[in-house]
């Protein structure tokens, strides 16, 4: 148990990645598509890995994501694809080419943030992840079910609040023409 609240992005990415300690081993034979495309930025980390070279592009002024949506032939954006790779991803070996300066959403992630069809946002366990699937089939699940709601309740309200915006940001841009994600409900948010 954490003895403070956590209030810095820094301080919230390595918690989450103390959560998932060990979650590589399942990573490194993946073929779940999920956690490849469509990584949206909170507004501190835009700047930074701008500076790091890595493509953004910002739709209508609002969110901001890693480049990784292809082009029709008139320059326009396609965001018809379902699960565009990272750009940031090497395809010949699924690691991530940038993996010690990506953003919040990929620390977080199988966690995410979901809308329900009552407008309801919770957090969410991301069913398509090798990581989630193990330990439903082990009987393990609660644990890491636990270890979040710790984690969530550690986190300060404002640093809550600027993730939870920035979703909501993302999520009115948002469609999802084939279909929801696949998840495992583990709290609603309280932002």
């Amino acid at each position: 148990m954490m003895s403070h609240k956590i209030t810095e992005l820094s301080e919230l990415c390595v918690a989450f990645d103390n959560v998932y300690s060990g979650i590589e081993k399942s990573c490194q034979g993946c073929v779940d598509p999920d956690c490849m495309g469509y990584v949206w930025l909170l507004d501190e980390e835009g700047k930074r890995l701008f500076e790091c070279g890595v493509p953004l592009v910002q739709v209508n002024n609002g969110p901001t994501f890693i480049h990784s949506f292809s082009s029709d032939a008139t320059g326009q954006l396609d965001l018809s694809a379902r699960y565009p790779s990272c750009s940031q991803l090497c395809e010949d070996s699924r690691r991530c080419s940038i993996h010690a300066t990506r953003p919040f959403v990929c620390h977080m992630y199988p966690l995410g943030l979901e809308t329900r069809l009552d407008g309801t946002i919770v957090w969410a366990l991301h069913r398509d992840c090798a990581y989630v699937r193990g330990l439903e089939e082990r009987g393990e699940i609660e644990d890491l079910e636990q270890r979040i709601h710790d984690l969530i309740r550690n986190t300060s309200f404002e640093l809550l609040k600027k993730v939870v915006e920035t979703y909501r940001a993302v999520d009115a841009i948002s469609s999802f023409c084939y279909g929801t994600n696949a998840y495992r409900e583990v709290e609603y948010v309280k932002v």
